[in-house]
């Protein structure tokens, strides 16, 4: 009797699993919904079409038509914020003007690759102004920003203003952004810091100070260290404002990378006799062009009309 159930067992089992094999319908087929519609209305023909291709190339929406809750739309942490910022959009005639400024200030320096695997975030607004309002605090109080970054989207600001810009208004602006966007891309996995940057880099024994000392600075130097953006060393700003030797290595990376996009080539000789820095130097350049595609002196070089 054991016996019979157990075989009885088995050929249920048995035609259970030629169930589980047979095709079996999952219902209607999904709609897939677009988060935006290509393209939107206002801008000229040529712009439109520049917006959708951009879209085909790096599966990126490039907006000029968009809500305010959209543009500062992220995922919720959870966290409160009493942190009001608007964004208002730009007139749509200066679309094609304001595609040209993103070329221009950014995505030249990128190659192609780069931009399709995320270099481009997932939504651009290009608009007229972003600005935190603080009129809560102070009537008329306002704080403008040229871009900001907010999740995987980018706001872009000037869009009213860019036909008028100077040469030299738009090499800060492109210096800025690609700094901010540097932070993103490093955040999201896209770039890194090759390890043979901190390699011979003794970051435990502190400096002799003060670097205010000819023969302090020259040790300093010879170990491999730059000044930062504001042109002091800084070791000497203290620990307590996360610049000190507790910081060692992220403030040294800091400062090479400052240097890579801002500083000239003369004004990197100084700097540049010391084998350290130079080797330093050299092999953060060729990481970043031989790696990514992306030349940082090309950047601090640029010329903007």
């Amino acid at each position: 009797m054991k016996k019979m159930k157990y075989i009885i067992f088995i050929v249920c089992c048995w035609m259970g699993m030629q169930a589980c094999q047979k095709d079996v319908g999952l219902g209607a087929d999904i709609e897939i919904i677009e988060d935006y519609t290509l393209p939107q209305e206002g801008a000229s023909n040529e712009a439109n079409e520049r917006i959708l291709q951009m879209f085909k190339d790096y599966n990126s929406y490039v907006l000029y038509q968009f809500s305010n809750k959209d543009a500062l739309w992220t995922q919720s942490t959870g966290a409160s914020s009493s942190q009001t910022y608007v964004v208002k959009e730009g007139d749509p005639q200066y679309v094609d003007e304001m595609l040209d400024y993103i070329e221009d200030i950014w995505l030249r320096f990128f190659p192609a690759d780069f931009l399709k695997k995320g270099g481009m975030p997932y939504r651009i607004f290009l608009a007229d102004s972003v600005y935190w309002d603080r009129s809560d605090v102070s009537a008329g109080w306002y704080v403008c920003y040229n871009y900001r970054i907010n999740g995987d989207a980018v706001i872009i600001a000037g869009m009213n203003q860019v036909t008028t810009m100077t040469a030299v208004t738009k090499k800060s602006r492109s210096l800025e952004l690609i700094e901010a966007l540097w932070d993103y891309y490093s955040a999201n996995g896209l770039i890194d810091v090759p390890d043979a940057f901190y390699e011979g880099t003794d970051y435990t024994t502190e400096p002799e100070g003060p670097l205010t000392d000819e023969r302090n600075l020259e040790a300093y130097r010879n170990r491999g260290f730059l000044p930062n953006q504001w042109g002091s060393e800084w070791y000497q700003w203290g620990s307590s404002w996360g610049t000190g030797w507790d910081n060692a290595k992220q403030n040294d990376i800091d400062s090479y990378m400052y240097s890579a996009l801002h500083r000239t080539d003369e004004e990197m000789e100084q700097y540049l006799k010391y084998d350290l820095i130079r080797e330093k130097w050299n092999v953060l350049l060729d990481y970043y062009k031989n790696i990514y595609g992306i030349d940082l002196r090309a950047i601090a070089n640029a010329q903007y009309k």
